[in-house]
């Protein structure tokens, strides 16, 4: 449960504070909770009140936060290779994320534009999964030669 809050919550904070950013480059000193020129940003705006259209990037916003907050537990509850979990988080991650990044209007509903937004996708999961992997493997080292110095004392 305390998972789920924290997932909502920083959901909300980062959706709200990457909107008020895009608002600023993008929507001449309105603001847009969604991208008001891609796909679902025209659909909501031509038949959904500003507050709906606000409604529904929070739900997003919350479902983005949770799927962030909780699927990492992929690693923590499944026996699998590390190259397996890795693959199904991928996966998990890729299938979730990428319809709500529609829904939320991120980019527009075009081949180009899905393929684009895969790419940066993966390199950015491949660039985090390398950070964490490599501070994960310091911490491995540190806790081993903790270990090792304990048995010689």
């Amino acid at each position: 449960m305390k998972r789920l809050l924290m997932g909502s919550t920083m959901g909300i904070a980062l959706g709200v504070l990457i909107s008020i950013i895009f608002s600023l480059i993008f929507a001449d000193g309105s603001y847009d909770p969604v991208n008001p020129h891609s796909f679902m940003g025209e659909i909501y705006n031509e038949h959904l009140t500003e507050i709906q259209t606000f409604i529904i990037a929070v739900v997003i916003w919350i479902l983005l936060g949770i799927t962030f907050s909780t699927s990492s537990l992929v690693f923590s509850h499944l026996r699998y290779t590390r190259v397996k979990t890795t693959m199904l988080h991928f996966i998990i991650m890729l299938f979730i994320f990428f319809p709500l990044a529609i829904l939320a209007g991120w980019f527009p509903f075009k081949i180009s534009a899905i393929v684009i937004f895969i790419i940066i996708f993966v390199v950015i999961y491949v660039v985090i999964w390398k950070i964490l992997n490599t501070k994960n493997q310091k911490d491995i080292e540190a806790i081993n030669k903790q270990l090792k110095k304990q048995r010689t004392d």
